[in-house]
């Protein structure tokens, strides 16, 4: 519920301006060359897949990058939203707080914050970041080990942050929407002397109300601020902290069950089912800094060095309900209950040297860097020694007694450290053929130091890079990429032991050509990705492991290969739009499908009508064919589904002055009931219903 105590925190949100890179003559140019939106703007260079500073025709990957502009446009009020409207990009809400996203038939575990790899945890969840803090979200699909190190071959997420800019201008929104939703942001930019060599923005948010979920609230508060320093006419500093504090009600820890006792569906469920209980809560606080420092020299090479900072707290008091219900009575479920208190600290830095040189008479491009990455996570699990049974489930209003808890946690203690040197170079072999070639060579290493049985570690971890570009004329580029990969994984088999890492490679190629004077790019690619020990849940255990988890096997020689198309630019001088079609199959060493609770088919699409300089409207929607998962349910004896389905949404914007708005997002216009995942411990999270939200912002 909207508490209106704390309303003078609404001070404004997300502003699209053009990203602006260095306080010296070339400002004014920079700042325009790094636009797009998944509905049709130009994004000219791009970093996220090589470091080089390549243009997206000379990038041998695809990419999409979903901007302010969109994120105001459809409501995207947080990243996991963003990274929805991204081509290719599968999202699944397994939780009332908790997120997995996966491309290419693998699971996406590759997050960047401006370029700066970190580890992502789906527990303390970049997911949910408030989208007030970006500018934009790029997402560039394969493998990106390059910059990264470890990682899967699905796509790396990189969320660049707001910048402080030269103009003084901002803006504030005020929204209201379903289920008692209040959300205020905004957002404020302003120089802080006379020549703009020191500028500052601030950035908030709260976002509070209830759910689709019964006894599911949020209470959320978001902040943001950054201040640009100009040192020189060739060096900028930028330094920034964000706070971030959840405080939600009704959490839930696992999701519904898929089937009854007697293995039918239990699709029939409502909606608003939850397992959770009415004092169950999963509190999440955030505080990160960062500063980065970037000198340009005259001779068109650059030096860069980032630092960030993240610490993050987690305490909860957590219900996980299990089994299959009788499907008259209700009878069957069981429920284990735990406090969980965790922490996190997470080090991240990178330094980088780019430019071009001359060899054999021709410009080329050369990057050569360094990164660390350095997590310490402690946990204290207490676990329920008493408790009231669950009873009929069918009848669940969530006033169950809250248990009694062990004065002893089980404690888990981590350090999770990776560190990196890469070099890669653009040659440009002929004016129609470059290549790209890099390396990187890794050390990771995990100790537990609970259990030192666990302890991992691995030296000289090769990752090659190779990538061909072929432009036989100015609008049409031809790629080719392959790399290999290298994954760590937390997950654990029966006898509570970390499985081996992920290995594997990916071969990627396609085309990229620009249409109608360039403005409409269109890119299409085709991909095979080869791994090894990729972990599936056990199915022959049910109960989860002492740190919460559920043990898992290791499977050889699975493969995902497949197809993409996107299509994205303005059409005509009033209509944006986006299309993409993502075609992924997965199969194992046997050639059987594997990973079917991804979809295999997967579509996109976006439309931006400009009606007048007043009136604008605008479509998204999404479709994705049946996915399932075999041998679930009683006695491993059934298979859970969830059909293909449509999702439609729509807005409509009207312009009451330059400076006044009003804004009506419906989403799920059609009121689909579809399960948003199927595979998190074989339970099913219903998505939400059919929801609309109205929003006036003011703009100055």
């Amino acid at each position: 519920m909207f508490n209106p105590t704390i309303s003078y925190i609404s001070m404004a949100v997300t502003l699209a301006m053009s990203s602006v890179a260095f306080a010296n003559e070339q400002g004014t140019e920079e700042a325009n060359i790094e636009k797009i939106s998944v509905l049709g703007q130009r994004l000219e260079y791009n970093t996220s897949a090589t470091g080089l500073m390549l243009s997206v025709q000379q990038t041998p990957q695809s990419i999409s990058v979903i901007d302010a502009q969109a994120i105001q446009d459809f409501a995207l009020d947080n990243v996991a939203d963003v990274v929805g409207m991204a081509a290719g990009i599968n999202v699944q809400k397994a939780e009332t707080s908790r997120f997995f996203f996966s491309a290419r038939g693998n699971p996406v575990t590759n997050f960047q914050y401006d370029g700066l790899p970190v580890f992502y945890n789906s527990f303390f969840s970049e997911a949910v970041s408030d989208s007030i803090l970006f500018e934009r979200v790029e997402v560039v699909r394969g493998a990106t080990g390059l910059l990264s190190g470890a990682g899967e071959p699905s796509a790396a997420i990189n969320l660049i942050r707001k910048k402080a800019g030269f103009e003084q201008q901002g803006y504030v929104t005020a929204k209201v929407g379903s289920w008692q939703n209040v959300r205020l942001e905004g957002d404020f930019n302003t120089p802080l002397n006379s020549d703009g060599s020191i500028r500052g923005r601030v950035a908030a948010s709260i976002d509070q109300g209830e759910s689709h979920v019964d006894f599911a609230e949020k209470d959320n508060l978001q902040l943001y601020t950054t201040v640009g320093f100009d040192l020189g006419a060739n060096t900028e500093m930028n330094i920034g902290i964000e706070h971030a504090k959840r405080r939600p009600k009704g959490s839930t820890w696992g999701a519904l069950p898929l089937f009854y006792a007697d293995g039918s569906s239990a699709d029939d469920l409502a909606i608003s089912s939850t397992t959770a209980a009415n004092w169950t809560y999963w509190d999440r606080d955030n505080t990160s800094a960062f500063v980065n420092l970037a000198h340009s020299f005259a001779n068109g090479w650059q030096l860069r060095a980032e630092y960030e900072r993240r610490d993050d707290k987690m305490d909860g008091k957590l219900l996980y309900l299990s089994g299959y219900p009788d499907r008259d009575t209700g009878l069957g479920m069981s429920g284990s209950s735990m406090i969980y208190q965790s922490d996190r600290t997470l080090d991240s830095a990178r330094i980088y040297a780019d430019g071009p040189f001359e060899l054999f008479s021709r410009e080329h491009r050369l990057i050569v860097g360094a990164n660390l990455s350095d997590q310490h996570v402690t946990s204290d699990s207490f676990y329920a020694i008493s408790g009231d049974p669950v009873g009929n489930f069918l009848q669940w209003d969530g006033s169950v007694s809250e248990p009694t808890y062990a004065d002893t946690a089980i404690s888990g203690k981590n350090n999770e450290q990776q560190v990196g040197a890469y070099i890669a170079t653009q040659l440009s072999v002929t004016d129609k053929l470059t290549l790209v070639l890099g390396n990187r060579f890794s050390r990771y290493d995990y100790e537990n130091e609970v259990d030192s049985a666990d302890n991992y570690k691995q030296t000289g971890i090769n990752t090659p890079y190779a990538g061909l570009v072929f432009s036989p004329v100015p609008a049409v580029s031809i790629y080719t990429s392959y790399t290999e990969i290298f994954q760590p994984q937390n997950a654990k088999d029966k006898n509570d032991q970390r499985l081996d890492p992920v290995e594997g490679s990916n071969l990627e190629a396609g085309v990229k050509s620009t249409w109608l004077d360039e403005r409409l790019l269109v890119t299409a690619a085709v991909f095979k990705v080869e791994k090894d020990n990729v972990a599936v849940l056990d199915p022959s255990f049910t109960e989860p492991l002492p740190d919460g988890s559920f043990p898992y096997v290791g499977k050889k020689g699975t493969q995902s290969k497949g197809f993409e198309v996107e299509v994205s630019g303005q059409v005509t001088d009033s209509f944006n739009a986006n299309f993409s079609y993502a075609h992924t199959k997965s199969e194992d060493e046997n050639g059987d499908p594997f990973a079917t609770h991804n979809p295999e088919h997967l579509v996109k699409l976006s439309g931006m009508y400009d009606y007048n300089e007043a009136f604008k409207f605008g479509v998204n929607a999404h479709w994705q064919n049946e996915i399932y998962n075999e041998n679930v349910g009683p006695n491993n004896a059934h298979r859970a589904e969830q059909a293909s389905y449509w999702l439609v949404n729509m807005m409509a914007r009207y312009k009451f002055t330059d400076q006044f708005s009003g804004q009506m997002n419906i989403n799920n216009v059609f009121d689909k009931k579809y399960y948003s995942s199927i595979d998190f411990y074989n339970q099913g999270f219903f998505g939400a219903p059919r929801n609309i939200e109205a929003s006036v912002r003011y703009q100055f």
